[in-house]
């Protein structure tokens, strides 16, 4: 009877500290939040700087607990956080919008084995402009190009995990960026950005088109299709000149395979589907 006591007493303090730590995370997440505001929002750039120093400062402290890896931080607004359901690692994407119309991106990659011990933390930071001549290679997470990743796919080759990610890069003000890419973690547990699985022999993929017009890019779990706008010149002329790309009413998609990701283009929802 005593044992059982004990016990019971061992289960309840267990659940107490559980909820303790869940509901100070919840706390975390209102901050995050409310920083995240100030740097949409932010009277100058000067105060949005100082919030997102302050964002950055305050993930870092929060990501050491134990807890916060397996945490999901659903209600954190205007960041972004990814992970996979393997708990392979934890991505953290944000934006600070400066007040001349320029971007500047911003991340985290967290690593910890699937209890949230034995962590590897790697900033990310907007290094460089993503080109269309940057679409055959592999990049380290510090020659990152900066977007926002809202979605997260996992895809397995040949035994081998691979995770494709969907972003936005609000680029500039006469064109938007969609991005499909894809991050692996090597031997070493360093992120990789892009990955030589898409049949067009891309390592990643740049939808680039106007601002002024709408596209979608989004997956479809039910099919496993990437499913996006197909995007041609307004003047039917103006090749590369993407300020003036639109899209044509059709849709490209890539097809999840065994081989990885196998694209077909211009084709019409009806047939998707």
């Amino acid at each position: 009877m005593i044992q059982k006591r004990i016990l019971f007493i061992y289960l309840f303090m267990i659940f107490t500290t559980l909820i303790s730590q869940e509901t100070n995370l919840e706390e975390s997440e209102k901050k995050i939040s409310a920083l995240a505001k100030v740097i949409l929002n932010g009277e100058n750039d000067s105060i949005k700087n100082d919030a997102n120093d302050q964002l950055n400062k305050y993930l870092l402290e929060i990501i050491q607990e134990k807890e916060a890896y397996r945490y999901p931080f659903n209600n954190t607004e205007h960041v972004s956080v990814l992970q996979p359901k393997n708990k392979a690692f934890k991505l953290f994407t944000w934006f600070v919008p400066y007040l001349n119309g320029g971007v500047d991106y911003y991340g985290i990659i967290q690593i910890c084995n699937k209890r949230g011990k034995k962590c590897h933390i790697y900033h990310l930071k907007k290094s460089t402009n993503l080109t269309h001549q940057d679409l055959y290679t592999e990049l380290k997470y510090d020659q990152w190009y900066g977007c926002l990743y809202y979605d997260i796919i996992p895809i397995k080759i040949n035994k081998e995990n691979y995770y494709t990610l969907l972003g936005w890069d609000g680029s500039n003000t006469t064109t938007t960026k969609k991005i499909i890419d894809i991050i692996k973690i090597d031997k070493s547990k360093k992120p990789i950005f892009g990955a030589n699985i898409f049949n067009n022999n891309k390592h990643r993929v740049l939808i680039e088109y106007s601002s002024q017009h709408p596209v979608s890019l989004q997956y479809d779990d039910e099919l496993e299709y990437i499913v996006f706008d197909h995007l041609e010149p307004i003047d039917g002329i103006s090749k590369d000149n993407f300020s003036l790309y639109a899209t044509n009413l059709s849709y490209d998609v890539f097809r999840k395979t065994e081989f990885g990701w196998e694209l077909e283009e211009n084709i019409y929802l009806n047939n998707v589907k």
